[in-house]
């Protein structure tokens, strides 16, 4: 997988008496947050905001990527998969099949994995 270091941007414009000073911090810092949240460090991303004479507000948050970044660069670690987070609450092991697996499953020969296992198998068309 190659990675082409697209930014990651995030704008929005506010008309005329949609927005304060109070409200357009908020949404900088929402902004902001998400990105983090992608996993952006805070030196690479970049809040320009405009207020041009029609008294409207432009909100422009991006990150620029440079290079990558692994949870462990960021001093993350991955999310541990809940019991019950596969199948909406019911108990699924990993490699069977589910109840909704073999109806157009069994159609298309894949009833015997679960969708959320593994990729569907090649066959030809």
């Amino acid at each position: 997988m190659s990675s082409t270091n697209e930014p990651v941007e995030i704008s929005t414009r506010m008309p005329e008496g949609e927005w304060n000073p109070e409200n357009l911090a908020e949404l900088l810092l929402s902004y902001q947050q998400k990105l983090r949240d992608m996993g952006a460090p805070d030196d690479e991303i970049q809040t320009l905001v405009e207020t041009p004479e029609d008294g409207s507000a432009k909100v422009h948050v991006s990150w620029r990527r440079t290079g990558g970044q692994t949870f462990a660069d960021l001093g993350r670690s991955t999310t541990e998969e809940a019991e019950n987070s596969r199948g909406h609450g019911e108990a699924i092991p990993q490699g069977e099949a589910t109840a909704d697996s073999k109806g157009l499953g069994a159609v298309f020969g894949d009833a015997d994995r679960s969708a959320i296992d593994e990729p569907p198998s090649s066959r030809p068309v």
